[in-house]
């Protein structure tokens, strides 16, 4: 198969006399491929019902002249100012109701439905117009659906609570999952509800929680009208999308949902030129991981890393050791972001392959690279599509209660899942990130880092999966909470006691806690931040959280030496195993339980050097990529070739900083 390289372009931009010279210099970078399209809706339909398409058919007949695929964007988002003239809904309501201006993209309401009108009608008209043209390639779903902010106006609020009313049908049952005879809160009718913020305060967290699973099912439900529409426009041409479900302010359920909207998986690649080691860089490959969860298909990142915000370039390599990197994690596309430097705008300060006279740079050399060694890679293995053995859940409406209680769960719900995706890329392990709601493939062993929230379905889903001779590894501050936010009026993990054998039964901070003298010169504390050091394996570890387990048909595999309480437990079900780790998820512990999980399950994986990663992509095919900036020399399985250097290797691959090679052994 392929591989695909190329750019974000943005024609409107700039003067058509450049147009030409622009993809010749795409075509000589070796690139195949052009987004175009994106955040210009008014650049197409200026006024309501108004089309000038002719420049842009000028763009396209450029493309088939240079041989350049259009990933062809749905420009919906943001919404023209004469849409928001047309559509007072479609203004984002501030926390006291009132319509805030359009000052910057992302700042529509799309689940408007006068604006989803317009919106939709231009879909047809742009899809229609291009299904058949010889440079289209496929469909972009918007630009970054899901960034934004949520809207609290009066037509949102009855939305809501129409929404509320098809989910719970009677007030009584509302009133029952909120809680509401805390502090006098009962509803007498759907129309007493009110949106969950305010200028002073936030609602309570059922309430809350509600309200944004409400946001949630309003973005998702648009992308996916807007899938179909494609869909039933261009019937059989594919689409992607580089949608923003993680946005911190809004975002969408994007696992609930992606069966219903995702053709390839997509995603805007930005890991920073930071350190590799941090919690920035997993958390990053994490929501990568993410986007593919079970599709099956390739990744294509429709953006990619350039330069950034106030820095030129990186060290070079950087970003070919971040294209070897998503190779490695199933990846067939990459278009970098962005073309040239905008002169204007937001974004003005982000440096691209241009720099802002038009003239290429390092980037722009860089990307060159990059394209040479694709069409020597994708002779062999590529893209790398493994069927994974392990999966590791997440779950939407556990970050969002981690979000809402941060008293509680003072570690961010997003780093389980970075945390899960550490200990398995420094072991060169394939996962998928699942929904227990809808896990639909088969795997040996099943990670469950911290899922606050618990439902019936998720419960069922682990419940039979060990009992059907899988292996699940839970880590603390699990099962806490029942689907309406509500804490569980049962033993933890809720509903699940009995599957791990134990009970938890309190809980401790390891810091702000002030204990006797005596007490005191027992413990080992982390200068750094005062907290307790926990000893478990004869290593120390640092949590702020862990919990006091008590066990009931599970073994206590290990205790933590200073409080001799249960650390790591098992217990058999069914055909399977379930183990629990009594704090939050922390990657020695989590790691070594993992490996122990491995070797019972004979799973094995390539060996590489700390800071190199590698796969073995298909039969003799290895792939090692370099993460660190210092020479790493690699022990082959026998004798190869580099594809890359265009040289034997015997013994061992060396690889220089940021570099990366096939070997075919």
């Amino acid at each position: 198969m392929s591989l695909y390289i190329g750019t974000n372009y943005h024609p409107h931009d700039w003067p058509k006399e450049r147009w030409e010279k622009d993809f010749q210099l795409m075509k000589e970078a070796g690139f195949d491929t052009v987004r175009l399209g994106h955040l210009c809706w008014d650049s197409y339909e200026p006024e309501d019902g108004v089309y000038t398409f002719e420049w842009f058919d000028q763009v396209m007949e450029l493309c088939v002249k240079y041989k350049l695929n259009v990933i062809l964007d749905v420009s919906m988002h943001p919404a023209p100012i004469w849409v928001h003239k047309l559509c007072p809904g479609c203004n984002v309501g501030g926390k006291n109701g009132a319509p805030q201006a359009p000052l910057r993209r992302y700042m529509d309401d799309v689940s408007d439905p006068e604006y989803q009108k317009y919106a939709l009608r231009f879909a047809e008209k742009i899809v229609s117009r291009y299904k058949n043209h010889p440079a289209l390639f496929a469909f972009g779903l918007c630009n970054e659906l899901g960034a934004g902010y949520p809207s609290y106006s009066e037509a949102s609020k009855k939305r809501f609570q129409k929404w509320l009313e098809k989910k719970y049908k009677t007030i009584k049952a509302l009133n029952h999952a909120w809680a509401t005879q805390r502090w006098s809160r009962k509803l007498s009718s759907f129309e007493d509800v009110a949106m969950q913020v305010n200028e002073y305060e936030i609602g309570a967290p059922e309430a809350w929680l509600d309200m944004r699973r409400f946001f949630s099912d309003g973005i998702a439900d648009f992308i996916t009208e807007l899938a179909e529409t494609v869909e039933q426009n261009a019937p059989g041409k594919a689409h992607t999308s580089n949608h923003f479900a993680e946005y911190e302010t809004l975002g969408f359920d994007y696992l609930k949902t992606a069966s219903g909207f995702v053709d390839y998986p997509g995603i805007g690649f930005y890991p920073g030129y930071g350190n590799r080691e941090s919690m920035g860089f997993w958390k990053t490959g994490s929501w990568y991981m993410k986007r593919i969860a079970e599709t099956g298909k390739p990744m294509w990142c429709i953006e990619f890393v350039t330069g950034g915000f106030g820095i030129h370039h990186a060290a070079m390599g950087m970003n070919r050791m971040y294209a070897f990197w998503c190779l490695l994690h199933r990846m067939q596309m990459m278009l970098g972001w962005t073309w040239r430097s905008m002169l204007n705008g937001e974004e003005q300060y982000l440096t691209g392959m241009l720099n802002h006279d038009g003239r290429p740079n390092e980037n722009y050399r860089e990307y060159q690279w990059i394209a040479s060694d694709f069409r020597k890679l994708e002779k062999y293995g590529f893209p790398y599509l493994p069927q994974p053995e392990i999966a590791v859940s997440y779950s939407y409406d556990s970050e969002l209660m981690a979000a809402y209680a941060k008293m509680q769960y003072r570690m961010p719900y997003s780093n389980n899942l970075a945390i899960a995706h550490r200990i398995l890329e420094e072991r060169n392990l394939d996962y998928n990130v699942v929904d227990l709601h809808q896990m639909t493939e088969q795997y040996q062993i099943l990670i469950i880092p911290g899922e606050i929230v618990m439902d019936h379905e998720q419960e069922n889903t682990v419940r039979e999966f060990i009992k059907n001779g899988g292996t699940a590894i839970m880590t603390g501050y699990s099962a806490w909470v029942k689907e309406t936010g509500q804490v569980f009026d049962t033993s933890r993990p809720g509903n699940l006691t009995d599957v791990f054998g134990i009970e938890i039964v309190g809980y401790q901070r390891t810091a702000g806690m002030e204990v006797s003298e005596k007490e005191e010169q027992k413990l080992r504390r982390n200068p750094a931040n005062g907290r307790e050091l926990l000893k478990v394996r004869e290593k120390w570890i640092d949590v702020d959280y862990y919990e006091q387990i008590k066990t009931t048909d599970a073994e206590v595999l290990q205790r933590e030496e200073t409080h001799q309480i249960p650390a790591i437990t098992r217990n058999r079900y069914g055909k399977g195993a379930a183990y629990y780790l009594f704090c939050e998820t922390e990657p020695e512990l989590l790691g070594e339980v993992l490996d122990e999980c491995c070797r019972e399950k004979s799973m094995q994986s390539v060996v590489t050097p700390q800071g190199v990663i590698g796969r073995k992509i298909a039969e003799n095919q290895y792939f090692y990529v370099n993460l660190t900036g210092k020479e790493q020399k690699i022990e082959l399985p026998e004798n190869g070739y580099g594809v890359l250097q265009e040289k034997k290797m015997e013994d061992t691959c060396t690889l220089q900083a940021f570099d990366g090679e096939l070997v075919i052994c």
